[in-house]
């Protein structure tokens, strides 16, 4: 019985998050433009505010284009609450150059 215990405590489970499922994806926004800091700027869709914080993304969430690649994590979120703006910073495989390629892209949060 023991032995039986220990086998399914010992099974390994992936802590990389899984960016092939569509059905968790959420439409973030637009990204605007470039920032001095070399950030991208994301005007957020237009929802009506229930009260509720939940509905927001969270900081540190990865951010995906249409073809499903990370783009970077979520740094801030600031403006109102109907139409919020976002900070993205770039994941190191995004390359500077690449990043311009993105301006009035729709991104993704899953």
């Amino acid at each position: 019985m023991l032995t039986k215990v220990l086998y399914t405590i010992g099974t390994t489970y992936s802590t990389k998050p899984l960016f092939k499922e569509r059905r968790h994806m959420k439409r973030l926004g637009q990204i605007l433009h470039i920032s001095r800091q070399n950030e991208l700027v994301i005007r957020g869709d237009r929802k009506t505010f229930t009260g509720s914080m939940k509905e927001l993304p969270r900081i540190n969430s990865f951010a995906l284009d249409k073809s499903i690649r990370p783009i970077g994590k979520i740094s801030g979120i600031f403006g109102p609450v109907d139409h919020p703006y976002f900070t993205l910073k770039p994941d190191k495989r995004v390359v500077a150059s690449g990043l311009e390629k993105l301006v009035n892209e729709r991104v993704y949060v899953q």
